[in-house]
C-alpha cells in the first residue's frame, strides 16, 4: 500500500527538536487513490506508555495525488511515542502507519520524540574521513617507534617499512610510523577530496599502533606527535619518550595546531574515546612500572578501585584480554575523571568537535550503570562545548540510550554497513561467512533499513556514521570478492583477487544516498583491499596507487560533489518507492529538490517503471546527476507520474526529478 507517509523532517514535524511543553505539529500524507480517508495521531507520553491517546487530524492541504492531514499537541513528557491510524471511510477499513511504514504482520514501532534533545547542525550529513594514524602518512621519522623499543603482550615491537603489509598475528606490535604531521601535510588532499570531518582512531599515549589500550588519556602519544627528549638506551627509551613532560606538551601543541588548521579549512575533528577499558601500561595499572604507583604492584594504590580484582589478585581484562583492564564504573571518582577528560579535549585550546565512543554499550556491568554514566558524560561534554557531537559504536538498537540522552547518534551498522553488504555481496562484514539468501534480496534490505531507521530519532538519523569499511571489519573492496576468510589462512593477494569494481562503486553510491553521514575509511577512495583486522590497516600507498585506484579516486571525488550539492541527500525525507529481487529504487526529497537513487544488482538489464507520483510529481523532466555506468534515458521527460527506464546490469544511478 504505497504512498502513505510521515517522518520527522520539518514538513511532517515541527519543531523538529521540541522542548517540554512546546506545541508540536505532526503531519501525515494519504494518497487519494485510497478514497475518502480520515487520519488520527495516536500518542503516548512516557509516564503512560501503555495508554495511548487518540487525536483526530484535519486536512492541511491537498495536491495532485495526496491529502495532507495535520494535528498538534503539547509535548507532555520527556519522551513521547506516536503512530497514526487511517480510517478508509469508503472501504470501512483502518490502517496503522508507524516508523517502519504500514503495519503488516508485526508489532507497532512508534516514532519517538525526546524533549530537549538537540543535535549539532554541522553534523547533519557531514562527510567523514576516518584516519588510522599509524598507517596514513609518515612525515616525521624522528618520532617513529624503533625495533625492540619495548615488549608488548609478550614480544618486542617491530618497525616496518611502509611498503610492506601487516603480519596476520603481529598487528598490535607492528608500527609503520604514521603521525599527526603526516595528516597536516595531507590536508590539501583531504580538502580536495571533499572531506568535512576527520574522525581519528585513538591518538592518546598507548603502546600499540591502534591505541585502543590507553596509557594516558591526558596527552597525545609522542610517537604520533613530537619527541624532543630521547635516549639510545633501549631499556629506558619507551619510558623517556612517553612520559617526558616536554614530549607530551609538544605533542599536545602539535595536535592543537592540527585542529586549528582543520578549522581554518572548515573541517571538523572527532576523536576516539576508549573508556570501557584502558591499557595495561596505564598509570592506574602500570604493568611496566613507568609511573610508580599503579595498582598491579601496589595494593594500596588509589587506583585499585578503578578495576575489578579476583581472589588471585588478578584484574579483569575486557573480553579476557590482559592488555585491556576493564574499568569499574561503580566508582564515582572514575566517572568524574573520564568526564573531565572529555571536557578537556572539547574545550580550548584543543576544541575538538566531538567523540566517537568505543563499544559504548559495553561500559559497565548493567544497563543502568551504562546509561547513568553516559548521561553524566553527555551533560559535562555538552556544557563544555554545546556544538560537539557524541556518537557511539553499537551493533544493536541504540534507542534506549538515545531516549536517555546518552549520545547524539551511532556508527550506523544496522542501517548501512550490514544491509548494503548483504544486498550487494551476501558477505558478513568480517568476510567470516556468506549468506547467499541475502544477496540481491531487496525485501530483506528494505525491511532491515526501515527497522534501522526506526530506531533513530530523525535528528540522530542524519548524523549516524554510514561506512562500508573501518578498522574493525574487512575492507569493502575485499567483501566484493565474496570470499570467506581472514589473513593467515588467506593471503594478502587473495583480498583483491576476484574483486567486483561495479559492486564496489554501487556500494559507495548507496552509502552516500541512504540517510546518515557518509564516512570513508582512509584508502576507501582508492579501493584499498584488506581482510579484517589487521589486514584492514594497511599503510596508504602514497605514490604507488594503481591506475584503477586513481580512477576510483576520481569517481569518489565526483560522488562527493554530487552529495554535497544536494540538500535532500544530506537532510531530507526518505522512502523506498520500488523494489524487486536485485533491484531497488528509493527517494530523498525536501521542499527544494527530489532525488531518486536506482540500484540494479542483477546481472542483466532491468526495465523498470519508476513511480514518480510517490514524490507528488505528475509531469516534468529528470536529470542524471551521477551513475556508475552510462544510462541511456532515451528522453528526459516523464508524464502521469511515471518514468520507464532501462538500467544496465550492476549499476547505480542518482536522478534528480524536476
Amino acid at each position: 500500500m504505497k504512498g502513505i507517509y510521515s517522518d520527522q523532517t520539518s514538513f511532517y514535524l515541527f519543531p523538529e527538536e521540541p522542548d517540554l511543553g512546546d506545541l508540536v505539529t505532526v503531519r501525515l500524507r494519504i494518497p487519494k487513490y485510497l478514497g475518502k480517508s480520515v487520519g488520527n495521531v495516536i500518542f503516548a507520553p512516557e509516564k503512560n506508555a501503555k495508554r495511548y491517546q487518540h487525536k483526530s487530524m484535519t486536512l492541511y492541504k491537498e495536491s495532485e495525488y495526496y491529502y495532507y492531514f495535520e494535528s498538534n499537541f503539547n509535548m507532555p513528557d520527556r519522551i513521547l511515542r506516536y503512530h497514526f491510524e487511517i480510517n478508509l471511510l469508503d472501504k470501512n477499513k483502518s490502517i496503522i502507519y508507524d516508523a517502519m511504514g504500514v503495519l503488516q504482520n508485526r508489532s507497532i514501532v512508534d516514532f519517538t520524540l525526546i524533549a530537549g534533545f538537540k543535535t549539532p547542525e554541522w553534523a547533519h550529513g557531514t562527510v567523514y574521513y576516518q584516519i588510522f594514524v599509524d598507517r596514513f602518512y609518515n612525515a616525521d621519522k624522528t618520532n617513529d617507534p624503533v625495533n625492540n623499543e619495548y615488549h608488548y603482550d609478550g614480544q618486542v615491537v617491530v618497525k616496518k617499512d611502509w611498503g610492506t603489509l601487516p603480519h596476520p598475528k603481529n598487528g598490535h606490535r607492528e608500527f609503520y610510523g604514521g603521525d599527526l604531521k603526516g595528516v597536516l601535510e595531507k590536508l590539501d588532499y583531504l580538502e580536495n577530496l571533499g572531506v568535512e570531518t576527520i574522525y581519528f582512531n585513538p591518538i592518546f599515549v598507548s603502546p600499540s599502533p591502534h591505541k585502543y589500550d590507553t596509557q594516558d588519556y591526558e596527552h597525545i602519544d609522542p610517537h604520533f606527535g613530537v619527541i624532543v627528549e630521547d635516549t639510545e638506551d633501549l631499556t629506558k627509551k619507551y619510558k623517556v619518550r612517553t612520559t617526558s613532560q616536554v614530549n607530551l606538551n609538544k605533542s599536545d601543541e602539535l595536535f592543537q595546531k592540527l585542529v586549528e588548521d582543520c578549522h581554518k579549512r572548515n573541517i571538523k575533528v572527532v576523536i576516539d574515546g576508549v573508556f570501557n577499558h584502558c591499557g595495561s601500561f596505564h598509570k592506574w595499572i602500570d604493568e611496566m612500572n613507568l609511573y610508580g604507583n599503579g595498582a598491579l604492584y601496589n595494593e594500596s594504590s588509589p587506583y585499585r578501585r578503578f578495576f575489578y580484582w579476583n581472589s588471585k589478585n588478578e584484574y579483569e581484562g575486557w573480553w579476557g584480554y590482559r592488555t585491556l583492564p576493564k574499568l569499574n564504573y561503580g566508582n564515582i571518582n572514575l566517572w568524574k575523571y573520564i568526564a573531565n577528560i572529555s571536557k578537556k579535549w572539547v574545550s580550548e585550546p584543543f576544541s575538538v568537535d566531538g567523540w566517537r565512543l568505543d563499544v559504548a554499550d559495553d561500559l559497565g556491568k548493567s544497563f543502568e550503570t551504562n546509561t547513568s554514566f553516559w548521561r553524566f558524560f553527555y551533560k559535562v561534554t555538552k556544557k563544555a562545548n554545546p556544538d560537539s557531537i557524541i556518537f557511539s559504536e553499537i551493533y544493536k538498537s541504540p534507542l534506549p540510550w538515545l531516549e536517555r540522552q546518552c549520545w547524539d547518534s551511532i556508527m550506523n551498522y544496522i542501517t548501512c554497513m550490514d544491509p548494503i553488504s548483504y544486498f550487494l555481496t551476501g558477505m558478513e562484514k568480517h568476510n567470516d561467512y556468506l549468506k547467499p539468501e541475502l544477496l540481491k534480496n531487496s525485501d530483506y534490505f528494505v525491511n532491515a533499513v526501515k527497522w534501522g531507521l526506526s530506531q533513530l530519532p530523525m535528528n540522530s538519523k542524519f548524523i549516524a556514521l554510514n561506512q562500508l569499511s573501518n578498522h574493525d571489519h574487512s575492507r569493502w573492496m575485499t567483501r566484493t570478492t565474496q570470499k570467506v576468510g581472514r589473513l593467515g589462512p588467506n593471503t594478502h593477494e587473495e583480498a583483491i583477487e576476484g574483486r567486483d569494481l561495479d559492486v564496489f562503486k554501487m556500494g559507495l553510491v548507496m552509502m552516500f544516498t541512504l540517510p546518515g553521514s557518509p564516512g570513508l575509511y582512509y584508502g576507501d577512495e582508492i579501493g584499498l583491499p584488506g581482510w579484517t583486522d589487521p589486514d584492514n590497516r594497511r599503510p596508504y600507498p602514497w605514490g604507488r596507487e594503481t591506475e584503477e585506484g586513481l580512477e576510483i579516486l576520481q569517481f569518489t571525488r565526483e560522488l562527493i560533489k554530487v552529495y554535497k550539492n544536494s540538500t535532500s541527500l544530506r537532510r531530507g525525507s526518505f522512502d523506498f518507492i520500488d523494489w524487486q529481487k536485485g533491484y531497488l529504487a528509493y527517494a530523498s526529497w525536501n521542499k527544494e529538490e527530489s532525488i531518486v537513487t536506482i540500484v540494479n544488482r542483477e546481472e542483466k538489464v532491468v526495465e523498470v517503471e519508476i513511480p514518480l507520483w510517490l514524490l507528488d510529481k505528475k509531469k516534468g523532466e529528470i536529470e542524471i546527476l551521477f551513475s556508475t555506468k552510462e544510462v541511456d534515458i532515451k528522453n528526459k521527460y516523464y508524464n502521469e507520474g511515471r518514468k520507464n527506464l532501462k538500467i544496465p546490469e550492476k549499476t547505480a544511478v542518482i536522478i534528480k526529478v524536476n
